[in-house]
């Protein structure tokens, strides 16, 4: 019988937290067109606070300066990277929005390297590599041209490697489920300020049982539980890692996108696909065989 290390069970919960970022994309791609963006974002992140709050209510009286001001560091990266996701979703596909964050394994690498002077593993450069020409593939269309919607989710990207990046450097050294709270907090009261300054109302005026299915799916699922894992799991694993298991989030984005959608994607799209999980492989077997950083 074979025993899972820490890594390999990180890998797979980080796996999971994917698939619950990709059925997002088109999910919210649905919600924003029944209410403004930031307005959104905020009953979102309110309720993940919420429930953070009180799933960890005991570990709040060890909230201090320190774990404070690098959760809300993390939060305005992450609200940033949100940001720019969800406009990007006025203007591109659901499909093309997923693939396209998916541009964040390569800044990772390189935003690790010169951040925390740690090297990827070789393997790790190598599923980088690939999963980069899958993205590549998936994205640009026959003029190589970008269009604004994918101009702004390249920007989410950068900053979804840094919070990777700054999660990598943070969960060493905190608590990480207070630090979530933090985090998820953060992203809460940017979006609600935002919302108030820039768009009509913050609250929907007619609910219905889509938006409802919405903010559960987005706000327990793809909030709650994924930055628990992400925030815990990170300190088993490498950023270079974390942003190759992540790229698996565009090709869940292209199935739910499909099914709920009807997005339909190229041949030259599945190709990427293809080249992509076959970068996810690479690494993993790396760290299967025992190769060294």
């Amino acid at each position: 019988m074979v025993k899972l290390s820490k890594e390999y069970i990180a890998d797979i919960l980080l796996l999971s937290v994917t698939v619950f970022w990709g059925s997002t994309f088109i999910i919210v791609k649905k919600s924003i067109e029944q209410m403004p963006t930031f307005a959104f974002l905020s009953i979102r992140f309110w309720i993940s606070s919420i429930l953070l709050a009180i799933i960890f209510f005991p570990r709040l009286k060890n909230l201090n300066k320190e774990i404070l001001k690098d959760g809300v560091i993390l939060g305005i990266v992450l609200f940033l990277a949100y940001a720019f996701q969800t406009v990007a979703l006025q203007y591109s596909s659901a499909t093309v929005v997923g693939f396209l964050t998916g541009l964040n394994v390569i800044f990772t690498p390189i935003f690790s390297a010169v951040l925390l002077k740690k090297m990827p593993r070789i393997y790790s450069q190598i599923g980088a590599a690939l999963s980069f020409v899958g993205v590549t593939l998936m994205s640009l269309n026959d003029t190589l041209t970008l269009s604004t919607g994918e101009i702004l989710t390249i920007i989410c990207a950068i900053f979804v490697a840094i919070q990777i990046i700054l999660t990598d450097k943070y969960s060493r050294k905190h608590d990480t489920f207070l630090l979530t709270v933090i985090e998820i907090t953060t992203m809460s009261i940017l979006a609600t300020i935002v919302s108030l300054s820039k768009e009509p109302y913050l609250i929907p005026k007619h609910w219905n049982t889509y938006l409802i299915f919405s903010f559960l799916i987005t706000a327990v699922f793809a909030t709650v539980y994924a930055f628990i894992i992400q925030n815990t799991a990170q300190k088993y694993t490498t950023p270079t890692k974390t942003a190759i298991i992540f790229i698996m989030e565009p090709v869940f984005s292209a199935i739910f996108s499909y099914l709920l959608g009807g997005e339909v994607l190229t041949f030259r799209a599945y190709v990427g696909a293809g080249i992509m999980f076959l970068g996810l492989l690479v690494s993993e077997v790396g760290s299967l065989i025992g190769f060294k950083r």
